[in-house]
């Protein structure tokens, strides 16, 4: 009865290590990014949550999301608190990096942080902004040499709501934030869209929202995989949530 018991244990306890050994966490920013992504309630939604959900499925993993505060998000990987971030880039908030190696997936989704103003100051230029609202946290990295100046003063904010709601109401000149994020607040905030708008002959930047980690480089690549190999899977996510690649004259 012994022996059997211990052979049903040995067969099964492969098992039950491999399944721990599937189980990741990935660090999330606890804000309302949507439709990019949001835990600002504790539970991950929009279109990260759905994507890396279909990953996890069909690699037959499971991951679990933690909502950080974003200035906490690289000291949380440092200090191995979760396996993953995301989003994340390589010129993101170097200083906390230490010179430390951080491994990244290939681009999962385009954005633009772009520069809103309301639709009567649109097209009036930099020198005009004198006061310029960000989330805490952020860094508007396309206004970095201006700000190093004096001008414009940085107005910080707790959320996206309320710096939106700051421009909508003239308590500040302009905001800097994701472009799609900032019409999608928008909509609900004010019932449309372009109550605020994209100024794209202001500070702007380009790039892509990538998954990083500083141990997992084999899920990391498994995932640059599917990506690739999924591609038409994706791309009607990116679509269903209204993301990816944002085409400059299109605002």
């Amino acid at each position: 009865m012994i022996a059997r018991l211990v052979a049903l244990l040995l067969i099964l306890l492969p098992g039950a290590l491999q399944a721990a050994e599937e189980r990741y966490v990935i660090g999330v920013e606890n804000i309302d990014y949507l439709p990019h992504y949001a835990a600002h309630t504790g539970h991950f939604e929009g279109f990260a949550r759905e994507l890396f959900d279909a990953f996890a499925a069909a690699a037959g993993i499971e991951f679990e999301y933690k909502p950080l505060p974003v200035p906490r998000m690289v000291v949380s990987l440092l200090r191995d608190e979760v396996d993953f971030l995301y989003p994340d880039d390589p010129s993101w908030r170097t200083e906390a990096r230490d010179g430390r190696s951080f491994y990244y997936s290939a681009p999962v989704v385009s954005y633009i942080d772009g520069t809103l103003v309301r639709p009567e100051s649109l097209g009036q230029g930099g020198e005009w902004v004198q006061r310029l609202g960000i989330v805490v946290g952020f860094t508007p990295c396309a206004w970095q040499s201006r700000l190093e100046t004096g001008t414009p003063v940085l107005r910080e904010n707790a959320g996206f709501a309320a710096l939106l709601n700051q421009l909508h109401s003239g308590r500040i000149d302009a905001a800097y934030a994701n472009v799609a994020v900032a019409a999608e607040q928008s909509r609900r905030l004010f019932g449309r869209a372009d109550a605020l708008v994209f100024d794209p002959g202001l500070p702007l930047a380009q790039g892509e929202y990538r998954l990083s980690t500083r141990a997992h480089t084999g899920l990391l690549a498994r995932f640059d995989r599917w990506l690739a190999t999924e591609s038409a899977r994706v791309e009607a996510i990116r679509r269903a949530h209204g993301v990816g690649a944002v085409a400059l004259e299109a605002h």
